[in-house]
């Protein structure tokens, strides 16, 4: 028989198929939009639904012609302009179609779109398990506003262009930081807790943004005039625990993402070995703490760091990456101790030759104090630029020790103490930041001084005149005046969150200098600060002839980075000495680190200028315009001074002239009675003034004309233990003698 061996063959039924592009900003409206696979989007045809894959294509196995609806959405990202959602619909054809989205949605909406599915599929790849952020994001645009981004909970907003501000749906970091936020919200959520600590969060979105761009510069270009712009960097001026927190989450954030940045860095610039090391430590929800705990944050995730790259259940005796992660954490102010404080009162003078003991309590629970290495202090003498740093001794309890060598008269001792953990980092300095490379001022101790002279705002006046401004001055607001001062606060009746101080330093004065005064304690902050330039106070004539070690000491407060300030720590406060009559000027202070609170600076004249003759002093507070940055590069900036006081050496001839008019004083030590006796050659109305060994005033009496050999007694009853120096006052002269009072 015969068999047909001729095969037909029959083509596939054509089908549509199709590719949606669409024009988009991969970083920013800098950098030339590019034609991109628009993936996960949904298209309808006949009532089924396709979504596109990375590839923006679908094969519909359905035959054209046949009319297809392509929307902004899909099953991570839903593009919501004024509640409506860009969709188009058009009749493809069999074979191949590209569909492009470009004249059915702006640019921003495409873009939105385009970055919520890249950072989507960035957060499955590195937790692959983790599900809650599986779901159609709302992603609103040009929401009413500018300069703005957020996330509230279930959807992501981008604001409208305006203000010198893109459209932030535009900037690709932007949209991961704000997708940043819903990852950390579920998936703490999804583990039984809450995202509840702000700047861990504001951190942590930075981290999933930098993540994918590896590039540490935030959203550059978000400004419609400079294309340089940028939001937040990683790459200088690192943030630092404790110094720089300062109550605004997306400052604070920036301690703890620059930790992880520069883990980074330290790895060699591997994404890879950064990302592993954070995912595996982010279980540890250490974002549970309330805000104002984010010392405890930031150390619990360098535990778990630490932890998650051991490999032996041990990380006191090293982890394999442990080098990296400490030195990361300590460029940052984070140590396994960053919860350590020490408590201690500074010692503000004392007698020559003599062993400065220097005593502090250090506060640490359990198991950190099982991460303490040492205590340690660092101290220098008058204007040595290095630190001698010697560790501290154990004397009993919480109670740590150490001492300065004796010092001859007329010297000034700074000094400041930390504690070292096992890895050789530094944390709980006192003062905070003395020991950074824009340091914080130390404590000072006075060696064999006596007080000469004060100018303290109200009763003392005796350092000659002073003006409030200068012609050159340019600030607009914020000039330096002398007046009782009004705190600014930027929760006002919250304390921890002044800005300006609301109290002069001197005791059982009134006035101050302060560099403006806001209308009232609840006024906006920055109603009066120093604002668009420099204000300065100038002290012109301080004698200082006849002086042999001539030093200076002042109280003063200055805020550059309070709580939703602009450009933190960027301008400066700056002291400067002249010797000939403001020709020159020479730098006693020039910082940009601040303290919201009254610290005292120490300096002996000698060391900047000579002292022959008359000085001059001048104080600047500044705000720096930088045209181009955000609000032009101005900051909030507060400043004060008080209590300005001129020293020399104990038993040296200053402005007043002395007398031996003091025979003597006794009993020495005193308990509640002390006897003076005065051999005065000729008639004097006496005032006698008591002060403690840092100056301050604590007794005064008027005696009344005297003259010839006198006893007199003074009650010290009220005094507490410690050393004074009584002094004898008159038009003109003085005389002084030591006492102590021991009960």
């Amino acid at each position: 028989y015969r068999q047909d061996l001729v095969v037909n063959h029959a083509p596939p039924p054509v089908s549509t198929d199709l590719t949606l592009t669409g024009n988009v900003y991969e970083d920013n409206p800098y950098v030339a939009a590019v034609n991109r696979p628009m993936a996960h989007a949904e298209v309808s045809i006949n009532g089924q639904t396709f979504l596109t894959d990375e590839l923006g294509s679908v094969n519909t196995g359905i035959t054209g012609p046949v009319t297809a609806t392509f929307s902004l959405e899909g099953p991570w990202s839903t593009v919501f302009t004024s509640n409506l959602t860009p969709s188009f619909s058009l009749t493809l054809q069999d074979g191949a179609n590209s569909v492009s989205f470009d004249n059915d949605a702006n640019i921003r909406e495409r873009s939105a779109f385009f970055h919520v599915n890249i950072v989507h599929d960035h957060v499955n790849t590195w937790l692959p398990s983790f599900t809650g952020m599986d779901f159609s994001l709302p992603t609103n645009v040009d929401v009413g506003g500018n300069c703005n981004a957020f996330y509230d909970g279930s959807s992501i907003n981008f604001y409208a262009e305006g203000n010198d501000c893109q459209s932030y749906a535009q900037i690709a970091e932007v949209v991961y930081h704000e997708y940043g936020h819903g990852i950390n919200d579920n998936y703490y959520q999804d583990n039984g807790s809450f995202f509840v600590n702000g700047a861990m969060n504001e951190g942590y979105a930075d981290i999933w943004a930098l993540s994918i761009t590896e590039d540490p510069v935030l959203a550059e270009g978000s400004s419609l005039s400079d294309p340089d712009d940028y939001i937040r960097r990683y790459d200088q001026d690192p943030k630092v625990y404790p110094q720089d927190l300062v109550g605004q989450v997306h400052a604070d954030g920036e301690i703890i993402c620059g930790a992880w940045w520069d883990y980074y860095v330290l790895m060699g610039n591997d994404m890879n070995a950064m990302m592993t090391l954070f995912t595996e430590a982010f279980a540890g929800l250490q974002a549970n703490t309330p805000n104002g705990t984010e010392g405890q944050a930031y150390r619990d995730v360098l535990i778990d760091a630490l932890q998650a790259d051991d490999n032996d259940g041990d990380i006191t005796n090293g982890t394999p990456n442990g080098n990296e992660i400490v030195e990361a954490f300590a460029i940052h102010g984070i140590t396994l101790i960053s919860n350590a404080e020490l408590d201690h009162t500074p010692i503000e003078a004392t007698v020559e030759n003599q062993g400065l003991v220097i005593s502090a309590d250090l506060q640490l629970t359990f198991p950190f104090t099982t991460y303490v290495s040492d205590v340690v202090m660092g101290y220098a003498i008058n204007d040595d630029a290095t630190w001698t740093t010697v560790p501290m001794t154990n004397t009993g309890g919480n109670t740590w020790e150490a001492t300065i060598p004796g010092q001859p008269q007329g010297t000034v001792v700074a000094y400041w103490m930390g504690v070292e953990d096992i890895f050789q980092q530094l944390s709980g300095v006192l003062p905070i930041g003395a020991a950074e490379e824009d340091p914080n001022l130390p404590f000072y101790t006075l060696v064999g001084y006596a007080l000469q002279a004060t100018e303290d705002g109200d009763d003392n006046s005796e350092l000659g005149n002073f003006l409030l401004g200068l012609p050159t001055d340019n600030a607009s607001t914020g000039e330096w005046t002398l007046t009782i001062p009004i705190g600014s606060f930027g929760t006002p009746g919250d304390p921890s969150t002044i800005v300006q101080t609301d109290e002069q330093h001197t005791p059982g004065g009134e006035l101050c200098f302060v560099t403006g005064n806001a209308s009232n304690s609840s006024a906006a902050l920055g109603e009066n600060d120093v604002d668009a330039g420099t204000t300065t106070l100038l002290f012109e004539e301080i004698d200082l002839a006849g002086y042999v070690n001539p030093t200076i000491t002042y109280w003063r407060w200055y805020v550059n980075n309070p709580p939703s300030g602009a450009n933190p720590n960027a301008d400066w406060w700056q002291v400067y000495l002249s010797d000939d009559n403001g020709q020159t000027w020479v730098p006693v202070e020039d910082t940009r680190t601040s303290d919201r609170s009254w610290r005292r600076k120490a300096f002996r004249v000698q060391d900047y200028v000579s002292t022959g003759g008359v000085v001059q002093m001048k104080f600047h507070a500044s705000d720096s315009l930088r045209p181009g940055q955000n609000l032009d590069g101005g900051s909030l900036v507060e400043a004060a001074l008080d209590d300005v006081q001129l020293w020399d050496n104990v038993g040296d001839v200053g402005i007043d002239e002395q007398e031996q008019a003091i025979a003597a004083v006794f009993p020495d030590p005193a308990d509640q009675l002390l006897n003076v006796r005065m051999d005065l050659p000729q008639a004097r109305n006496i005032t006698v003034r008591v002060t403690d060994l840092g100056g301050r005033e604590v007794l005064r009496k008027a005696w009344g004309n005297l003259s010839g050999e006198q006893m007199r007694t003074l009650n010290v009853g009220g005094l507490a233990n410690g050393s004074y120096v009584l002094q004898l006052l008159w038009e003109g002269g003085r005389s002084e003698a030591r006492f102590q009072v021991v009960r």
